[in-house]
């Protein structure tokens, strides 16, 4: 039962001063594309689609006087504008046509619009308003005339009472509301009727009234009952959250003692670092000694040389004078001239060599003082051993501190106070799931015994309106429409739930195929309000406001094209600038999904929002391309026709 628009007439329609649009309806391929530049109008088109369906719910006659086609001979007394669309849906046709007219008077002009004309199959319909809005809803407006440029206002209807009103009449939900309306006002009329009857006693009334009573007691605390099984949904989903949070707080736990022990670590090793660098620091004092040693090392030897020759030379001079003394050589012969006077110069010349005894004892000393210079510099040998030992410790410290880094950025926000938290959060919310589900079980319980009590005392009624044929024939009614109206309810609730089932699965799959992010995704969950929320897979639910505009144009269109999908009647889904400002990724997703989609789909975008690569992917889908183009004699008016190239 989808419904297909098959034709647009505008006259004087804003910048349209005759155009005729009609669309190729294939049974399989149901995508037309009407491509146009900004200010060439394509909104102005969408517009005159719902003010045509709608009249001045979308153009108030304020403003419509400057809907009418500016290219128009001013002159002229009467101006007419016109709209008209034609509808098809199994093989029936409706068409609607709304006209205004814009009298003229001198300087002065004012507009006056003639209630719209629907026709089904040719015959005129009386209350075109009825037959409009079973046929496209006013309330479902938004979700069938989707504006891109307008994405932030399509999160903010979803989270409308109007937008509950509208689901709500997609699904067909008010029709059953009013059956039970009515049935509950039946049921009131007989009940009246049965207690006013003729012939009836007064335990009859008694009896009726106490029946009155208990069913109102049970209608009561049914309700309670019901609002008590929302609650329990609710707080299951809280302590499910929080026994989340809480695994994984527990898992960060670890963690957090992990960073414990590294700090632990760290002040060991920075210890050990400040002591070595202590060290260092003494050795750096002295620097200037292990830096000379070498030269501390040649300057001791020749000293040590020195002292040797000075004590040779000594020595020598000493034999050499004992010689002469002796009168005799070292092998017995008696010593000449010749020989004492050698001796005597060798002796003159090693004098001649000597220092004197306190320059001797100074540079002894000198001697030994560089020489403990020496011993002295096997203690910082290690010096290296030390530089190095540093250079570990500290590439060890840093390793720590960049763990320890990412280790707290992986547990922000979480401490002893947050993780105490979190567990009481647990055992409240838990502790509320059981509260509820003990409220919940004394509730059935005492509905169970009210019911046996209601069948007991029906039972008596009966038996007392048995007595007498009217108040027999009027309890039978009574029962029958108390039966309906029980049935009713059931269905009511049924349906409900099992839209909201349908509505959370068809918009989960879809926006899961057009989101940038389906693996951060659990779905779309939908309350019993309709309001919309993204279950992350860790169990988190978003509010839309926290999405990107990207993200929630995906939610919008989701949603949208979802009630299209579970609706027995798909109404045209017609998107004007859908795709420009969004990412590219957001784009392809969105363009595949359209040819799944059971509606028909209108496109008006500029070359920008469908370069060729996306356009690609639409034309086997594709029955008609159209292109806005300006009249050349007039920049005010345009003119649609069909792209032949495509």
């Amino acid at each position: 039962m989808t419904l297909r628009l098959k034709q647009i007439r505008l006259t004087n329609w804003k910048c349209y001063p005759s155009q005729n649009i009609t669309f190729n309806l294939h049974p399989d391929r149901k995508i037309q594309i009407i491509f146009g530049n900004n200010g060439h109008g394509k909104t102005s088109l969408m517009t005159g689609i719902l003010w045509c369906l709608y009249g001045v719910d979308i153009v108030s006659k304020e403003t419509l006087k400057t809907y009418f086609y500016r290219g128009k001979d001013d002159s002229s007394p009467v101006i007419e504008m016109r709209v008209e669309l034609n509808f098809t849906r199994n093989e029936k046709n409706y068409f609607i046509s709304r006209t205004a007219k814009l009298n003229v008077n001198g300087s002065t002009s004012y507009p006056s619009v003639e209630e719209a004309l629907f026709y089904e199959d040719g015959t005129m319909r009386s209350n075109s308003r009825e037959y409009i809005e079973a046929l496209l809803p006013k309330s479902i407006r938004d979700f069938f005339c989707f504006d891109g440029l307008k994405i932030e206002q399509y999160t903010q209807i979803t989270q409308t009472k109007e937008a509950k009103e509208a689901i709500e009449k997609v699904l067909g939900i008010p029709e059953l509301r009013n059956l039970r309306d009515d049935t509950e006002k039946a049921l009131q009329e007989l009940e009246k009727r049965l207690n006013k009857a003729e012939g009836t006693s007064q335990i009859f009334k008694d009896k009726l009234q106490e029946l009155r009573e208990l069913e109102k007691e049970i209608a009561f605390q049914q309700g309670q009952l019901k609002n008590a099984k929302d609650e329990e949904k609710n707080a299951i989903i809280i302590h499910h959250d929080a026994q989340e949070k809480a695994a994984q707080i527990e898992s960060l736990r670890e963690k957090i003692e992990e960073i414990h022990e590294l700090e632990k670590k760290r002040i060991g090793l920075q210890t050990q670092l400040d002591n070595l660098q202590k060290s260092i620091d003494s050795w750096l004092k002295k620097a200037s000694i292990p830096l000379l040693i070498n030269f501390v090392q040649e300057m001791a030897d020749d000293l040590q040389v020195t002292s040797l020759k000075s004590t040779y030379k000594t020595n020598s001079t000493a034999v050499l004078k004992a010689i002469l003394d002796d009168e005799s050589c070292l092998c017995g012969r008696c010593l000449d001239q010749n020989s004492r006077d050698f001796i005597l110069q060798q002796i003159a010349e090693l004098e001649s060599l000597e220092v004197d005894n306190a320059t001797r004892i100074e540079k002894d000393q000198l001697r030994i003082d560089l020489q403990g210079i020496i011993r002295d510099n096997a203690k910082f040998s290690n010096y290296s051993q030390l530089l190095l030992q540093r250079d570990i410790l500290e590439e060890e410290i840093e390793e720590i501190n960049q763990h320890i880094k990412q280790l707290k950025q992986e547990t922000t926000g979480i401490n002893q106070d947050s993780v105490r938290d979190i567990w009481r959060k647990v055992d409240e919310s838990e502790r509320k799931v059981k509260e509820i589900e003990e409220r919940i079980e004394r509730l059935q319980k005492d509905i169970e015994i009210k019911e046996k009590q209601l069948e007991h005392l029906r039972k008596e009624v009966e038996i007392l309106a048995s007595e007498n044929q009217t108040t027999l024939m009027l309890s039978n009614q009574v029962k029958m429409a108390r039966g309906l109206k029980n049935a009713t309810n059931e269905l009511i609730e049924w349906n409900i739930d099992n839209s909201q089932k349908m509505i959370n699965q068809v918009t989960s799959d879809r926006y899961l195929q057009v989101t940038n992010k389906p693996e951060e995704y659990r779905g779309v969950e939908i309350t019993p309000e309709y309001t919309l929320g993204i279950r992350t897979l860790t169990g988190k639910l978003l509010n839309p406001d926290v999405l990107s505009a990207g993200e929630k144009e995906a939610l919008a269109f989701a949603f949208i094209t979802g009630l299209n999908q579970i609706t027995d009647t798909c109404v045209p889904l017609i998107m004007d600038t859908p795709f420009g400002h969004l990412d590219k990724e957001h784009q392809k997703n969105i363009i595949n999904s359209l040819p799944n989609l059971n509606s028909q789909v209108i496109i008006l975008a500029t070359d920008r929002d469908l370069p060729d690569p996306l356009l690609n992917l639409l034309l086997p889908h594709t029955t008609d391309i159209f292109k806005i183009h300006r009249l050349a004699a007039d920049e005010d008016a345009s003119v649609i026709e069909v792209m032949e190239s495509y």
